[in-house]
């Protein structure tokens, strides 16, 4: 349901020296400008004025942001609208409220922003809630607002990529696989379905004295197979996810077919959780956690 996404920002420039594919300045200077500076600057507009979206009938606001060291950091609303429904109370079946094409369905989402200095690369965390983000929306409309600013364009590829967090990831042990929106068998979809199941998962772990090896292991292909074991539980899963842990606490990551691990879960292991969201405070003490672990792997 939540989730923290991982991402890098990179600014390349044509005028730097060097061999073309290394040419990217360090963001505390850029044309002597800082990066960390328009992201504060950039945030704070947001929080002075919606954002209204009348194309993809989205909105966005910035209700807190604080800049700190090197970095920034706080809470956005998203919200869609376009569509008039109905909100129910899940628990009495009944409708509370008539909701209106113009009226808005707001999600908090968290947010921080980490530039080191003298580094090429900046980290970005960023808050999914329901399989909705706002990384393209900060990609696009940052990366717009920077260009007009600086003239360069800024690159956000996935964390994952850079060869650091990659190997490092690709050699986590697994402690134990989640299985989630789990494809019951047709007898089991019954019992559920007659409880009131929302959605099934299953969890793997492994014999004593065994492991499920790490995460390369599991995406790359099984000996006299054609398929990853990630491939396979695929098959009876909709969300496969692998517990790592590092840096003394554990991590839920998101494992799908051929994409970069990118996304963290947010869960009771690690953040306090109130009426199905995250603890604001806890949520944050968690993202510097991972900030600062993250920093360390690809700041240089």
């Amino acid at each position: 349901m939540h989730s923290l996404s991982a991402y890098t920002l990179k600014v390349h420039d044509n005028l730097l020296d060097g061999p073309k594919g290394e040419r990217y300045h360090e963001l505390n200077n850029i044309r002597t400008n800082d990066m960390l500076d328009f992201i504060h600057a950039f945030l704070e507009t947001l929080k002075k004025e919606m954002h209204d979206d009348t194309e993809t009938k989205k909105t966005i606001q910035v209700v807190s942001v604080e800049k700190k060291g090197r970095s920034v950091f706080g809470w956005l609303e998203y919200g869609e609208y376009g569509l008039a429904g109905s909100i129910v109370d899940i628990k009495s079946r009944k409708k509370t409220h008539d909701k209106k094409h113009d009226e808005t369905d707001v999600k908090s989402l968290y947010f921080s922003f980490c530039i080191p200095e003298k580094s090429k690369t900046g980290v970005v965390l960023l808050h999914t809630a329901g399989g909705k983000g706002v990384k393209t929306f900060f990609h696009k409309e940052f990366g717009a607002y920077f260009n007009k600013m600086v003239g360069l364009h800024v690159q956000m590829p996935a964390l994952a990529h850079e060869a650091s967090v990659k190997e490092w990831l690709d050699k986590s042990d697994v402690k134990e696989i989640r299985l989630g929106r789990y494809n019951l068998t047709d007898k089991g979809a019954d019992i559920a379905d007659n409880l009131g199941v929302e959605r099934a998962e299953l969890i793997l772990k492994p014999k004593r004295g065994m492991g499920f090896g790490n995460i390369k292991g599991l995406r790359e292909k099984v000996d006299g197979a054609d398929r990853s074991y990630v491939e396979m539980l695929s098959d009876i899963s909709a969300d496969v996810k692998a517990v790592v842990e590092s840096g003394g606490r554990k991590k839920v990551l998101s494992l799908r077919n051929g994409e970069p691990i990118a996304a963290i879960d947010i869960d009771e292991e690690n953040v306090a959780m109130e009426n199905g969201s995250p603890d604001p405070s806890s949520l944050h003490d968690y993202a510097q956690h991972l900030m600062k672990e993250f920093v360390q792997k690809v700041s240089k």
